[in-house]
């Protein structure tokens, strides 16, 4: 591929907006920018042709919590490459990325802990050698909440009240069988039209538009945008582990931090588990003191690449080369 290129502001806020609402029309998008529709959709056509932005249906908290177990597993450095480059062609690896301590995969599974067990020792044969696995008491962020920040608030009212189906009232989730159809639909592609998503699922389009905004609003599934991270000016990323006599409250503000995209709770003796992002590794020490004084940093491993991202393989450059559709 070509050398990677730096986003533009126009890039970065059609970014953001389309990871706010994934289904936006052109038109709603242009509005929040401040650019006609036919300069966003240009700008949108390039960034895909050129692998810099892509979209996403995302797996969230929400819906993992309620069917799916989650492992977080360290291969042992000494891994060859024809091994790791198995193990994240697997549909149940999530993600995956190598770290200053080895890599580091996340492996999901719908049929209980046992079941989970058996993902770890399948990575195992296929050559990886497995040094630790720490089970995810909660996953209290993923990637589907992480935001550029680029548009002001102005601009995302803009974005959102434009938007169909915007009520005060919780959303009543579809049943978790027509979830499960849906994610498989917009996995394909998040902005495929309610009238395809009916003849998938054998309803009519006003029936499919209100279920997939039900299943949005509820939180069982999250339609966005992922991007190539060094593209924006996130050159730089680090895995941090700790420990805090209220892990939960620290996990929930370790939510908050900006810099911040992947928050777990582990069973283990430093069980915070927090995936950040930034522009320089020298941001870390001021993201350690906004998360509270009360958080023991047990470690600091440096993300040297990424090498999966929900379920999109990525290059040196972060850019998706292939998707792997996910299913655990």
């Amino acid at each position: 591929m070509d050398a990677l290129r730096d986003l533009d502001e126009l890039d970065l806020a059609i970014v953001h907006a389309l990871q706010i609402d994934a289904r936006a029309p052109w038109t709603r998008v242009a509005a929040a920018v401040g650019a006609d529709a036919a300069t966003v959709a240009r700008h949108w056509q390039a960034l895909r042709e050129e692998s810099l932005a892509w979209l996403t249906a995302w797996p969230t908290p929400e819906r993992w919590s309620a069917t799916t177990d989650v492992a977080v597993v360290l291969l042992d450095p000494r891994t060859g490459a024809d091994a790791i480059a198995e193990v994240v062609r697997q549909p149940w690896v999530l993600s995956a990325d190598d770290t200053s301590a080895g890599c580091l995969v996340l492996v999901a599974g719908a049929g209980g802990l046992a079941v989970l067990g058996d993902r770890v020792r399948a990575l195992t044969a296929l050559g990886a050698r497995v040094r630790r696995m720490d089970v995810a008491a909660a996953i209290v962020a993923e990637d589907s909440g992480w935001r550029l920040r680029v548009l002001s608030r102005q601009q995302q009212r803009v974005l959102r009240e434009g938007a169909a189906g915007v009520s005060s009232e919780e959303p009543r989730p579809p049943r978790p069988e027509v979830v499960a159809e849906i994610a498989d639909a917009l996995d394909e592609d998040p902005r495929m039209p309610a009238a395809t998503v009916a003849q998938r699922l054998g309803v009519s389009e006003a029936t499919a538009r209100r279920a997939v905004d039900r299943a949005v609003g509820a939180g069982l599934l999250r339609l966005g945008c992922d991007l190539a991270m060094p593209a924006a000016g996130f050159r730089r990323g680090a895995i941090l582990w700790g420990r805090s006599g209220d892990a939960e409250g620290a996990a929930a503000r370790a939510a908050r931090l900006p810099e911040a995209h992947r928050v777990g709770i582990l069973v283990g003796r430093a069980p915070l588990f927090v995936c950040v992002r930034a522009r320089s590794l020298t941001a870390l020490p001021q993201i350690e003191q906004v998360w509270g004084d009360d958080v023991e940093v047990t470690d600091r491993w440096t993300v040297l690449r990424g090498l999966k991202r929900n379920g999109h393989l990525l290059d040196a450059s972060g850019r998706s080369v292939e998707r792997v559709p996910l299913r655990w």
